[in-house]
């Protein structure tokens, strides 16, 4: 047994098994403003550990791993170390309470108050109520221009999307909020959890860096934007580069395949308007443009200003316009950090999962919705062709991930957006598949479970 397990086992024989049971037995909630923080403590052979979720308007949007525990009668203190942080705290198993606060580092933080509570009275906590087992649902058909049908019909068999379901609700993909599977054009599999529902805007993180794509391969079908080649410079005319002489040979293309070169050290900055723009074209240059691939947000939000500049219109009105208009869309939000009519354009879309898979039809459809042209065919394939390196095993297009996926039966071909937390648009053409999921897997470290899951699918 390993020392601090022995450690743990010890106390929990010293404190006595009902003490134990009681602490574990149950959830701890607090709250803070308008989300609601759930502690759950789990006892096992190695000791205690457990896992805080992080609730709003009854869904579960995060969870977060307690790491290990240390219980002293009437003491309590939890690790996270996901976020550095701890919980000190001083229960009361008669009153069902906790009185402590919350550290980070050496620096004490607030007060925080957790009550006992009975786990089946919040709503959304369970991926589905009572935990229950799947049962398969033909998704329904709104009229909303996907085509539904049984996944039998298109040699998916339903235990094995049961079967994935299940795995899902038992917690092996971490937090999904939805699941969505097109197979041979027809939607056969659309899933809810933790509350969620096929209504409900959800945040893209950076699957907007590819939707930001598609804008910018809109714009040049349109001929506001001559190309990929073109330099970028002209597209801020009133910002002063860095001294260095390769900002002249910026372009487009480098700027879309993250291979700017520009050197952030560990930063990681958000934010979009003209200020913004003027400190990233101030950045220092360590590698010449187009030779060096190095995943950066913050570069991708000078779309923003090169679409301004191209066509005199923010970029929300233009994905209205020219995207979603076209697609029926009629519901998005991306005001989040929004400065002078400038969006995030690496990270804050939000659209229902039924209309992301919208635009994996796109790519399938070689640009096309329901037969009219909408994006040109010569830039989704320009668009999602493996273009650099990356520091993984993927390449990368423009502003797209191109690799394989790993399944029992081999590897397949599949193109993908990718957000933090779980938020996929993957499409596999040589098995003509396409995945949509949304989810809170930020912070425990199972952000590409579900990829894994979805290789039973494939």
């Amino acid at each position: 047994m390993r020392p601090l397990a022995a450690a743990l086992a010890a106390i929990l024989l010293a404190v006595g098994p009902t003490l134990a049971r009681e602490l574990t037995d149950g959830v701890w909630v607090a709250e803070a403003g308008a989300e609601t923080f759930v502690w759950e403590l789990t006892a096992s052979a190695d000791g205690l550990g457990g896992v805080i979720h992080t609730l709003r308007d009854g869904r579960k949007e995060t969870e977060l791993p307690i790491d290990a525990v240390e219980w002293s009668p009437p003491d309590l203190v939890l690790h996270m170390h996901a976020t550095g942080t701890r919980y000190r705290g001083t229960v009361d198993l008669e009153e069902g309470l906790v009185q402590g606060h919350v550290e980070h580092g050496d620096e004490q933080g607030p007060a925080m108050e957790l009550q006992w509570r009975d786990p089946a009275d919040l709503a959304g906590l369970r991926a589905r109520p009572g935990n229950a087992p799947a049962t398969y649902r033909q998704p329904e058909a709104l009229g909303d221009g996907l085509v539904t049908a049984d996944a039998a019909d298109v040699g998916i068999t339903h235990a094995d999307i049961e079967q994935v379901i299940d795995a899902v609700v038992a917690g092996q993909a971490g937090v999904l909020h939805a699941l969505l599977v097109v197979k041979d054009g027809r939607l056969v599999v659309e899933e809810y959890f933790h509350g969620y529902g096929r209504d409900d805007l959800h945040r893209l993180a950076s699957v907007t860096k590819s939707v930001s794509s598609l804008l910018v391969g809109l714009a040049m079908d349109r001929g506001v934007i001559a190309g990929v080649d073109a330099p970028l410079l002209p597209f801020f005319p009133d910002l002063q580069p860095g001294d260095d002489p390769r900002w002249r040979d910026q372009t487009l293309d480098h700027l879309l395949t993250m291979s700017m070169g520009l050197d952030w050290g560990d930063a990681d900055p958000h934010g979009t308007g003209p200020a913004f723009f003027g400190h990233v074209l101030q950045r220092p240059i360590t590698h010449d443009p187009g030779s060096h691939w190095a995943y950066q947000s913050a570069n991708v939000n000078l779309l923003s200003g090169v679409l301004k500049q191209a066509t005199g219109r923010d970029a929300d009105a233009l994905i209205t316009d020219w995207l979603l208009t076209p697609l029926g869309i009629d519901r998005h939000d991306w005001s989040y950090m929004a400065t002078d009519g400038h969006r995030l354009m690496d990270g804050s879309l939000q659209l229902r999962p039924r209309d992301l898979l919208k635009l994996g039809v796109l790519l399938r459809d070689q640009g096309r919705w329901q037969g009219r042209p909408v994006v040109s065919a010569s830039w989704i394939e320009s668009s999602i062709a493996p273009r650099i390196q990356t520091d993984g095993r993927e390449q990368y297009g423009y502003l797209w991930w191109v690799g394989r996926m790993p399944t029992a039966g081999g590897s397949h071909p599949v193109v993908f957006a990718n957000g933090r937390g779980s938020q996929f648009l993957v499409w596999a053409p040589d098995v003509d598949l396409i995945v949509v999921t949304t989810g809170g897997n930020e912070d425990n470290g199972k952000h590409f479970a579900v990829l894994e899951l979805l290789g039973r699918l494939i």
